[in-house]
């Protein structure tokens, strides 16, 4: 790859950053709900599914650690989720919206699982309430992917449009 090749991906990696962070901490200080989407999570699963496995996996550290910070959570719980789930991630290859949608999904669910688990305690949630807020947790993950991938069609589209009209 070129050096003006790298220097335009680093910085469309740190424009997209800057905005799944600024919308990850508009969500968790301003909107006062139970459970939030996690746009970091997305955004790495995109970026796999993009085929940027290798940074996907060094940005799971990065973002993993942010989202802890701004979370207030325990720093690096996160990243060692976030890691694996990407890891995971990169031996999948969903084409299709409903496939991708469905892989968010489950790794949505697999996030919340492992983020309340405690180490010697066990599950820190009651069953029923774990299973109703993973589930709502996932179906606000898989509707913020959704909305990012019309998006990112509309947007390709447009650039198609303009090459055609050149």
């Amino acid at each position: 790859m070129r050096c003006w090749q790298v220097k335009k991906k680093l910085i469309r990696l740190s424009e997209q950053f800057l905005i799944m962070g600024g919308l990850q901490v508009f969500v968790l200080n301003y909107l006062k709900m139970a459970v939030v989407p996690s746009f970091f999570l997305i955004w790495l699963l995109i970026l796999v599914w993009e085929g940027d496995r290798e940074i996907a996996l060094l940005l799971s550290v990065l973002t993993g650690i942010v989202y802890d910070v701004i979370s207030k959570g325990i720093p690096g719980v996160s990243s060692a989720i976030f890691l694996v789930i990407i890891y995971i991630n990169c031996f999948l290859k969903p084409s299709s919206l409903a496939s991708r949608l469905m892989a968010a999904f489950m790794f949505s669910l697999f996030y919340f699982f492992m983020l309340l688990f405690g180490h010697q305690k066990g599950f820190l949630w009651s069953a029923s309430a774990l299973l109703k807020y993973s589930v709502l947790y996932a179906l606000y993950n898989i509707s913020v992917l959704f909305f990012i991938e019309l998006g990112m069609k509309k947007f390709r589209w447009k650039e198609k449009r303009q090459y055609l009209s050149i």
